[in-house]
């Protein structure tokens, strides 16, 4: 009969067996194309959406549409996301980062990944190829042919050799989630947590500009589960829009660094 080992990491199904130590790959995406458009919005409504583990460094959205191809853990393979996060500081362990408020993939591979290893709140959609014709880029998000979330960025500059630089100094993202996993037949949580999840990103080359997103909420009846979590994020108004990033990047998630955050 099959037995559960201490020192193994399973996923699910477990019972076909784990990996000795921990499941640390290689997590490098060799081609990357983002686009970044955040704006400031109003904190008390923000922070309805915040564990209170953490605390709110800005009031900003900042969405991010990442085409990754080239992922070594998909032999290769390629997926597309959209995330939707605000900087934090979690406060008893003082660590400032990113805390994500929900990330949709059109995969499902990464989606149970990220979500029952390291709390990232993964969920399905269309998620389309962007489009860029001369200095636009535009992407957009759906479910079942009606599109929620639509961004559009006009860049005006392109990123210098310095700008590319500087941001590679500083180029990791503390991404932090919550883990949560309900108990069954009753309420309550058999696990709920926050998480530590850093992703190390390397500019290639990019441009900056004037940006802009569009929310459409649904019906229940249209998206089911999801209808209530783009409600909330419509709601959220633009204060002021910030600058928006297209950028040629590599990046690596750091899985030998994730962890829980107590």
């Amino acid at each position: 009969m099959f037995h559960f080992d201490d020192d193994f990491t399973y996923r699910m199904p477990a019972h076909f067996g784990g990996v000795h130590g921990g499941d640390l790959h290689d997590l490098q995406y060799d081609d990357v194309t983002s686009i970044a458009i955040s704006y400031l919005t109003d904190e008390e409504q923000l922070a309805q959406y915040v564990p209170d583990a953490f605390a709110i460094v800005e009031p900003s959205v900042n969405i991010e549409y990442q085409k990754c191809c080239g992922v070594q853990w998909m032999g290769g393979g390629q997926y597309t996301l959209v995330a939707v996060m605000t900087p934090v500081r979690h406060l008893s362990s003082g660590t400032d980062g990113a805390y994500a408020l929900v990330v949709w993939e059109n995969d499902a591979a990464p989606i149970l990944g990220g979500r029952e290893d390291t709390g990232i709140p993964k969920i399905f959609a269309d998620i389309p190829d962007y489009h860029l014709l001369g200095g636009r880029a535009t992407a957009h998000v759906s479910y079942e042919g009606r599109a929620f979330l639509e961004l559009d960025l006009q860049m005006d500059k392109e990123l210098t050799v310095e700008e590319i630089v500087t941001r590679n100094a500083a180029g990791r993202i503390n991404q932090m989630g919550w883990r949560h996993i309900g108990n069954i037949g009753r309420p309550g949580a058999a696990l709920s947590h926050a998480t530590f999840y850093p992703v190390d990103v390397t500019y290639l080359s990019g441009g900056t500009g004037a940006g802009t997103v569009k929310w459409t909420k649904m019906e229940y009846v249209q998206n089911p589960l999801q209808a209530h979590i783009i409600a909330a994020l419509a709601d959220l108004p633009v204060v002021e829009y910030r600058e928006g990033v297209y950028a040629k990047m590599v990046t690596h998630l750091r899985g030998d660094l994730a962890r829980e955050l107590v």
